[in-house]
């Protein structure tokens, strides 16, 4: 049944594909986020939405009721379908989303098109290690809020030429995801609680931020929980 929900979706967007712009409907998207190929298939709602609550503590331009208009930009290294994105609780945002699977992107940018439509959001097939192949220059974008999510993967060995490829992929995400946050800015990298320990007990990575939260909304051992940080 998976696979004839992946397929009855990747169907759905051969159709809309020579649509110059096609926004999606309520139903639509409900039917688009059951696309379990992407990364985020395993975040639960219950985690986003935890995440969020904590990120509008530090935010007021997150709060819907503000009337401060400064706009937070955000970065997603891996957005998968967009459902972190998608839950963000303001529209008063600047949000760019990578992928490195177009079929990911485009349900991503559907999910999104209420921002993508405002002009607020951006999309690339890309991933973070593209902007070290020549090195470390310390021109990368920077961000107030970077979401990652690390998963296990070599690929950037091949790409990134600096001594920051050495490290297992948990590491070297969380680490590069720091190179795009601004001072002061904050780092959500969603990940399996039993992996938090390898990340707080990393010394370079750990120099450069403040440990803030530690979400695990549930006891379930295959669940996902966020770990959030603070740039120094």
């Amino acid at each position: 049944m998976k696979g004839y929900s992946n397929e009855r979706i990747e169907d759905f967007l051969r159709i809309i594909s020579d649509k110059d712009k096609y926004y999606a409907n309520y139903s639509e998207k409900a039917f688009l986020k059951n696309y379990d190929k992407c990364d985020d298939f395993v975040l639960t709602d219950v985690l986003i939405s935890s995440v969020w609550e904590e990120l509008k503590k530090h935010f007021s331009s997150l709060n819907k009721i503000t009337l401060v208009q400064t706009p937070v930009s955000i970065l997603h290294t891996n957005s998968g379908t967009g459902k972190v994105l998608e839950a963000c609780p303001s529209d008063n945002v600047f949000i760019t989303a990578m992928n490195n699977d177009y079929t990911c992107k485009r349900i991503c940018d559907l999910l999104n098109d209420r921002v993508s439509s405002e002009f607020s959001y951006s999309s690339l097939i890309s991933d973070i290690s593209h902007y070290f192949i020549n090195g470390d220059d310390g021109n990368t974008p920077r961000y107030d809020i970077v979401f990652t999510q690390p998963t296990e993967s070599s690929y950037y060995k091949d790409i990134d030429s600096t001594r920051i490829a050495s490290y297992d992929w948990l590491e070297y995400y969380s680490i590069r995801s720091l190179d795009f946050l601004t001072k002061g800015g904050y780092l959500c990298i969603m990940v399996h609680p039993r992996k938090f320990d390898v990340l707080k007990n990393n010394k370079e990575f750990s120099s450069e931020v403040h440990h803030l939260h530690s979400i695990i909304p549930s006891q379930k051992l295959d669940e996902y929980g966020c770990l959030i940080f603070k740039k120094i």
